[in-house]
């Protein structure tokens, strides 16, 4: 088995947030946990630059000040994660029945309390749309990617969401013919090739 990446380690080549999201959960096809604590999300929200550095300062101290409310929406990213995922495997295999009616449900609840978060503010002589409270809300490194996986199933093609033929992490193939098969030509396209052609020449031996 190939080693587990850690949070700090993983490659973000899911072309949306919500698929680097979704992918802290998965190694080779085989489920991990790379979310072990509240911080780990802010890492991953700050390695996809989703956050200023003020906001997500602000709420790393509110953590440290609040560790229980921290732990609970941890587990909630977590819930929100597994909904996701859910959701973009039923997309890939093509197949609507995986995705049960209340798991449908939780997702879309997700997303529409992300949305409700979001308003317009004036900034100088016009209305910009941001977070709301986005300093004195936890919940914000989990909105974030519910909003993306919204952003995502509403702006872009939902059959250009793919999986990886050799770790099966979630990507966004943006090639041009929409061929690709791999999350990263360079890590997995290369090992898998070689892999293959390794057992060619294993089976072609006397």
């Amino acid at each position: 088995m190939a080693k587990v990446t850690t949070i700090t380690e993983m490659d973000l080549t899911g072309g949306a947030a919500c698929l680097d999201f979704v992918n802290t959960a998965l190694n080779f096809d085989v489920p991990v946990e790379r979310l072990h604590t509240y911080n780990d999300l802010l890492v991953l929200t700050r390695r996809l630059s989703l956050l200023d550095d003020d906001t997500l300062a602000a709420l790393e101290r509110l953590a440290e000040d609040n560790t229980g409310q921290a732990e609970r929406v941890l587990g909630k990213a977590r819930q929100v994660r597994q909904s996701m995922l859910t959701v973009f495997s039923a997309l890939v295999k093509g197949n609507s029945e995986d995705v049960t009616a209340s798991a449908l449900r939780a997702f879309n609840g997700d997303v529409n309390e992300a949305l409700g978060k979001r308003g317009f503010s004036w900034q100088a002589d016009k209305l910009v749309v941001g977070w709301e409270r986005p300093k004195s809300e936890l919940m914000l490194a989990v909105w974030i990617y519910s909003l993306s996986a919204y952003e995502l199933l509403t702006t872009k093609d939902q059959k250009l969401i793919k999986q990886c033929g050799a770790c099966a992490w979630y990507f966004l193939d943006e090639t041009k013919n929409h061929r690709r098969k791999w999350c990263d030509m360079q890590t997995c396209g290369t090992n898998e090739k070689a892999r293959r052609y390794y057992q060619r020449k294993k089976q072609a031996s006397p």
